[in-house]
């Protein structure tokens, strides 16, 4: 086998006939079978491009607590996550009867937003709300 591999890498129109001449039995299904690898190639294992999402570190959190637990709620909760993954933020508040919206980006870590989220019902009025969420911003 390696004979074959080794003549058909120097010589690779010639190596067939030169072990045949060698080997006068050789057969060429037996050159071919030679020359075939045999161990499996090795696949490795990319890395996922949701790492860069802030509902990801939570979301393998999850996984590894069902895994430990097998509490269904923890593989729901997972899956919730994986599909909202790539969506961005939005974050509802009620300030004095009046509902604001804000949108973040899908990449700030949940932990911000969940900080922000109770945060912002402590504020009185609109502007305190809104300098809240800029400082945020800023801060990402």
């Amino acid at each position: 086998m390696r004979k074959a591999r080794r003549l058909f890498k120097k010589q690779p129109l010639f190596a067939f006939d030169m072990l045949c001449k060698e080997f006068p039995k050789y057969t060429y299904d037996k050159f071919l079978d030679d020359l075939r690898y045999r161990t499996k190639s090795k696949k490795r294992k990319g890395k996922s491009i949701l790492v860069r999402y802030g509902r990801y570190k939570r979301m393998e959190h999850l996984k590894e607590m069902y895994r430990q637990t097998g509490n269904i709620q923890f593989g729901l909760q997972a899956q919730q996550l994986r599909r909202y993954m790539t969506k961005p933020y939005r974050v509802l508040a009620r300030i004095n009867k009046e509902l604001l919206e804000y949108t973040f980006c899908e990449c700030i870590p949940i932990e911000e937003i969940e900080k922000l989220t109770n945060e912002l019902p402590k504020c009185k009025t609109e502007q305190e709300a809104d300098a809240l969420v800029q400082r945020l911003r800023e801060r990402i």
